[in-house]
């Protein structure tokens, strides 16, 4: 793992505490994860310390965190954000998904549920859920693997495994299984997913 900062961008004190203890558990010395609960300061340390993994929890205020990671990938089309949002905020996690965010965690999810979709990032991919896969595959257009994302009012193109690794985690398989299932490697599984979300974001830029 190569010693570079993390970002965490959160006034929740328990979520703070619980990201620093899996990230210090994945190997990342205290010092190199910096923590922050304003958007001023973190565009600060952003400037002085280009963290490859920026974390921002949703709570602090929506609308400016997403205007933050529009700025953030322009400026650094490189990094790795995620956010942490409620598991019933699916309509505002695809925002963020347009707007570059490559993964995510929920307020929900267990300490190895966090782990595993970090890991997911920190080995070059994304993932996802069949909540999201399900919003995504909701707005599919005829027979055609071609989905039209409502917020966007454009088609978005779907390679054929794309379409079939969302068809599949919409059932409720998790990556491993939908990798067992096309015997295809998780991380192959977990890159695609990455792809579909570029596919997003471009379709906003």
């Amino acid at each position: 793992m190569l010693p570079v900062p993390i970002l965490l961008i959160t006034d929740q004190p328990t979520l703070n505490t619980l990201l620093e203890r899996v990230l210090m558990g994945l190997g990342y010395p205290a010092k190199l994860i910096l923590c922050t609960d304003h958007l001023a300061e973190a565009k600060q340390l952003l400037q002085h310390h280009l963290p490859n993994l920026i974390l921002i929890d949703l709570s602090i205020d929506g609308i400016a965190t997403i205007s933050f990671i529009q700025q953030l990938k322009k400026i650094h089309p490189d990094a790795n954000v995620m956010v942490a949002l409620a598991q019933h905020q699916t309509a505002l996690l695809l925002e963020t998904i347009q707007v570059g965010a490559q993964g995510y965690i929920f307020y929900e999810h267990t300490e190895a549920e966090i782990l595993n979709n970090i890991k997911s990032i920190l080995r070059g991919g994304a993932p996802i859920h069949h909540v999201l896969a399900q919003y995504i595959l909701s707005h599919q257009i005829e027979s055609k693997p071609t989905i039209s994302i409502t917020q966007l009012n454009q088609p978005l193109y779907l390679s054929a495994i794309e379409y079939e690794i969302l068809n599949l985690v919409s059932t409720g398989l998790n990556l491993q299984q939908v990798a067992e299932q096309t015997s295809t490697s998780l991380y192959k599984i977990e890159g695609t997913i990455k792809s579909t979300y570029r596919k997003i974001a471009c379709l906003k830029n």
